[in-house]
């Protein structure tokens, strides 16, 4: 492995106090490089518009995809389909029920994008990004029309800052049995979207990342964990606790993207803890703190899952990304 790419942002000066929906002044696309260190800035967006809050757009590249050639971004309100390697713009979309989008994934014929804000996926047309549904994640049973319960058909929800609490919170689509999944990080699940009564149940809060490779589905949780699930009886496996094999007395930071290099090695992003964080998860944050307030730096780390133990750390240059949200490998 030469390089990987990372999804991600930077944050403005005193983010902690400006509240949620304003944290990031900065979407950057970077790759980094293994050998040396060395960090190539591929992508930035530092401005709003027309399609984000008028006021301190929140700007950063959630969980991207790369597929084939095409590179597929998206921000907090808008998606973008990129040529690959060239990383030149192919197509670009956005919509009102666009929301605190935390993924983007050609899955199908189809492209899912991840509006956590409404507790939603949003299904487009995979050649030209028209808007094709929206579908909450949510029991249907017990929130008749959603996300309408809750929301509004009239709002722009591209010009509101945050919709937090949430009720599920959606974090991460993938392909399974030729289904749309989704991880849902309130409910500690992943469940299938036009059908949520069938459900993987990880039993752990805070989930994240979902990927499916060879005959598991590889989760994340955002307080440092990796869950194995057999993807044949979406029964769980094997918990990784990745603060077990760190072992370094405090959180390991916002556990955030996920990737496999080959059979036994995963790759896994870890964001700094912000204060706000830290305030709302204060019981974890108790739970691995003993004597100390340190934070640990933005960075990469890859694991050997069969030893469990960890192999190498990519710390971020200061400058480069605070957060990460997806690691994209070019294999």
């Amino acid at each position: 492995m030469d390089s990987f790419i990372i999804t991600g942002a930077m944050t403005r000066p005193n983010a902690s106090k400006l509240g949620e929906g304003k944290l990031y002044e900065k979407a950057r696309l970077v790759r980094y490089f293994p050998e040396d260190s060395h960090t190539e800035i591929l992508l930035e967006i530092n401005e709003g518009g027309e399609h984000y809050p008028d006021e301190m757009p929140n700007l950063e590249f959630t969980a991207g995809t790369l597929s084939g050639d095409r590179l597929y971004l998206c921000t907090d309100t808008e998606v973008f389909i990129y040529s690959y390697p060239e990383i030149k713009l192919l197509k670009t979309a956005s919509y009102p029920v666009f929301q605190n989008i935390h993924h983007i994934a050609p899955l199908g014929d189809v492209v899912a994008v991840t509006s956590t804000g409404l507790d939603s996926v949003v299904l487009l047309d995979k050649e030209d990004l028209s808007f094709k549904e929206i579908i909450s994640v949510l029991d249907p049973v017990q929130y008749k029309n959603a996300p309408w319960h809750k929301f509004s058909k009239e709002v722009d929800y591209r010009k509101v800052h945050s919709t937090k609490p949430h009720q599920a919170h959606p974090n991460h689509t993938f392909m399974l049995d030729d289904e749309i999944w989704v991880t849902r990080f309130n409910h500690r699940d992943a469940v299938c979207l036009r059908d949520v009564s069938k459900k993987i149940d990880l039993a752990i809060y805070g989930v994240h990342d979902g990927h499916v490779v060879g005959d598991y589905i590889y989760f994340t949780s955002v307080h440092g964990n990796i869950i194995i699930v057999d993807k044949h009886t979406r029964m769980v496996e094997d918990v990784i606790d990745l603060n077990m094999i760190e072992n370094v007395g405090m959180p390991l930071g916002w556990c955030r993207g996920f990737a496999m290099i080959d059979n036994n090695t995963a790759m896994i992003g870890y964001s700094k803890l912000r204060d706000t964080k830290i305030k709302e998860n204060i019981a974890w944050v108790k739970e691995f703190v003993r004597g100390t307030t340190r934070l640990l730096h933005t960075r990469v780390v890859t694991y050997d899952l069969e030893k469990k133990e960890k192999k190498a750390e990519y710390i971020m240059p200061r400058g480069t990304v605070d957060a990460i949200y997806s690691i994209i490998i070019d294999q």
